[in-house]
């Protein structure tokens, strides 16, 4: 075990060394989403809401959970022939309904793609075990080290929600590579110091569509327990000089695919960075957020971040 590996194992430990409540996936009907302009329909689910985007020779379709478990988005690819799904829930109740909305579309799922580390992105993964699950290097590392430790701390609070066992990504990505699957290209970028320490976003340049996932939250509170204050908007201001892409899918809120996302995103960093640096509790920080910001939603991501920023010793 590397060092990194060991400081990280080292800084949630002490992040979640009192009681974690993730706050379990509630049984809800599904939630309307806002849609952009290039969103071609929404399809209703038991738990989440399917926003479909269509293109001339593909869609995607994107899962987006309940406001009480963090509005965190799944995407399903679909291409002429197959379906490549991106991400999996933090729930595997929210991965099931996933994988039935993608058997419904009679293709072969090709392949699921985990964007990073954190538990709302892989745990439904496990719905997927049968299919070749992909990631960088770093992520794949990370779930084999410490995917068993988030289990068991999520066991208490969500329950059945959580995974028997970890699923761990058995193909790897490099940064800068692609694949091109029934004409469709996406071409892969590997993220550093932003929401997680490493992350994948995925470009499909025929579509000019960019998948963010957690580069990018949209109407969302943004989860800041790396503290990367500093590394996410440097990438933000990176992505914001991108014009390559036309409809940007953000990893938490809805596919509006608006860019002003990425202002906003770069101000409610700035805002919270400097404001942790004033207070001494995560109830004062937590104050400042929702007071600064009371219509976002996933209120919830405060309370987790919380746990880290102010470790109880």
């Amino acid at each position: 075990m590397n060092n990194s590996t060991l400081s990280r194992r080292h800084f949630l430990s002490g992040a979640l060394s009192g009681s974690l409540v993730l706050g379990a996936p509630a049984i809800v009907n599904a939630r309307s989403l806002s849609g952009g302009a290039l969103n071609q329909g929404m399809v209703p689910m038991e738990h989440g809401s399917m926003a479909v985007t269509a293109f001339k020779d593909s869609s995607i379709h994107s899962y987006q959970s309940p406001n009480l478990t963090g509005c965190v988005t799944t995407h399903i690819i679909e291409t002429p022939e197959r379906l490549i799904v991106v991400d999996g829930q933090r729930s595997v109740i929210y991965g099931q309904e996933i994988r039935r909305y993608a058997e419904s579309l009679k293709k072969p799922i090709d392949r699921m793609i985990v964007s990073h580390l954190h538990p709302d992105h892989w745990f439904g993964a496990y719905q997927f075990r049968d299919v070749p699950i992909y990631s960088l290097k770093q992520t794949q590392e990370e779930i084999e080290q410490l995917g068993d430790y988030f289990i068991d701390i999520s066991k208490p609070s969500l329950g059945e929600h959580v995974p028997p066992e970890k699923v761990i990504p058995d193909t790897l990505i490099d940064d800068g590579s692609s694949h091109t699957i029934d004409g469709l290209t996406l071409e892969y970028s590997h993220v550093t110091d932003a929401e997680s320490d490493n992350m994948l976003t995925i470009y499909l340049p025929n579509e000019k569509v960019l998948i963010a996932q957690d580069l990018l939250y949209n109407n969302c509170h943004l989860f800041c327990g790396h503290g990367n204050f500093q590394g996410w908007q440097k990438n933000l201001i990176a992505l914001r000089k991108n014009t390559s892409f036309d409809l940007v899918l953000p990893g938490h809120g809805d596919n509006t695919g608006s860019r002003q996302s990425i202002d906003d995103a770069l101000i409610y960093l700035e805002f919270v960075e400097n404001v942790y640096a004033k207070v001494n509790t995560g109830d004062e920080l937590k104050a400042a957020i929702l007071e600064r910001y009371p219509s976002y939603m996933a209120a919830s991501l405060v309370d987790i971040q919380n746990l880290f920023l102010f470790p109880k010793k």
